[in-house]
């Protein structure tokens, strides 16, 4: 209380009344929808990584990559200086972008098997796998160095079965071409002479004037048809119970089927044999190594023998139970390797032998379809020749008379 005046006994006491609180008026401002939806940005998305996986690299980079990487380890150089090498000395733009990526990652403390795990375009999971078990045992060097030797060995393979089959393609090719410019410049111009003549045309040629006769009616309807069959036997042969079916007969085909099963069966021991020297288990081992197999019906059957290993089955019964596929004389090493306890140096021994095998085929394979080759041309022009040479003959006759 205060008291006014100066006379006290006068004084009146007067309360003060407390000052009334100010309220404070809060305005919501109405969002401004027009200005929000002109002139908000929108949010950057964080740019991926990863968003350049539109390269591709071949079998030649992947050896350098993982043949380079080992001996630079092997030297004593650190993993991260030698990843950033690599990047360095390849060409490759996309592998380039990988290495660097792989760098950065072994960098930051992750391991080198889990940032290829990120590029299974590049990596398969046998190269990741033997990758891991060279980091957790002390010998990533030897694991690359394996590694680079497999790849090695399958571009060899490779550059002989495409040498070997590029001689027979190249007179393939000739002989229809040469058969398709006879057929459309030189036998209708034969056909007309010998027609305006009344020279009875020969069955060839004949054939040959039906075919461009309906070609010419119906030539869209042909080339569609066959383009749409086409389409439909690749789009089939793409499920797996046909291709399946498709790599089945395939391997029941003289020469051919011989070729595919010991082409196969190096694949399987090499890579087998790589993975258990690497530390791997055998099913482990088995399941990685029916990824690598092109033939189906291996990839298949690999699968299988690696689920009756996990039940404790032996290798060498697995495989006893697949004759056509594992013949006795590898059934029986492996049961050897397995007894002693040298697996993996039987496989090696047996990936050789499978190798030897296949490069005398390939080495004698030109000496054998250079002769059925020559016969096929033989027979083409001799038909030609007696379809043209007999009318021909008839025509001159008739200008001599």
């Amino acid at each position: 209380m205060k008291y006014l005046g100066s006379n006290q006994t006068n004084n009146k006491k007067i309360p003060e009344t407390p000052p009334k609180p100010v309220e404070k008026k809060i305005v919501k401002e109405k969002p401004n929808i027009k200005k929000d939806l002109t002139t908000e940005k929108p949010k950057k998305k964080k740019k991926n990584i990863l968003k350049f996986r539109t390269g591709r690299v071949s079998l030649t980079g992947k050896m350098f990559f993982l043949d380079n990487l080992s001996t630079m380890l092997k030297a004593g150089l650190a993993l991260t200086p030698a990843l950033e090498t690599l990047a360095k000395e390849t060409k490759n733009k996309y592998l380039k972008k990988v290495i660097l990526h792989l760098k950065n990652r072994v960098e930051n403390g992750q391991l080198l098997s889990v940032s290829m795990k990120e590029y299974t375009d590049v990596f398969s999971e046998m190269i990741i796998a033997t990758v891991e078990v060279g980091e957790n045992t002390g010998l990533l060097a030897d694991a690359l160095g394996n590694l680079a030797s497999i790849l090695k060995g399958q571009k060899k393979l490779r550059s002989k079965v495409i040498s070997a089959m590029m001689y027979p393609v190249i007179v393939l090719i000739a002989l229809v071409t040469v058969s398709i410019f006879l057929a459309m410049f030189v036998f209708p111009q034969l056909v007309s002479i010998f027609e305006g003549e009344g020279i009875e045309l020969p069955f060839v040629l004949k054939a040959v004037q039906k075919s461009i006769s309906i070609m010419e009616n119906y030539g869209g309807f042909v080339l569609i048809g066959a383009f749409v069959l086409l389409i439909i036997i690749w789009l089939t042969l793409k499920l797996p119970k046909p291709k399946l079916v498709l790599h089945k007969l395939l391997l029941k085909i003289p020469f051919i089927g011989n070729l595919i099963k010991e082409l196969s069966l190096t694949r399987f021991a090499g890579n087998l044999n790589a993975l258990l020297v690497s530390g791997l288990s055998i099913v482990k081992s088995f399941e990685i190594v029916a990824k690598t197999l092109n033939n189906l019906h291996y990839r298949k059957t690999t699968k299988e023998i690696s689920v009756e290993l996990a039940k404790g089955m032996s290798l060498a019964k697995t495989m006893s139970k697949r004759p056509s596929l594992f013949p006795s004389l590898t059934v029986q090493l492996c049961q050897i390797g397995e007894s002693t306890g040298t697996l993996d140096d039987i496989l090696k021994k047996i990936a050789s032998y499978y190798e030897e095998r296949v490069d005398n085929v390939l080495s004698n394979l030109s000496s054998i379809i250079e002769p059925v080759l020559l016969i096929l041309v033989g027979l083409a022009v001799g038909l030609i020749a007696i379809s043209v040479i007999g009318p021909m003959y008839e025509l001159t006759l008739s200008f001599a008379e």
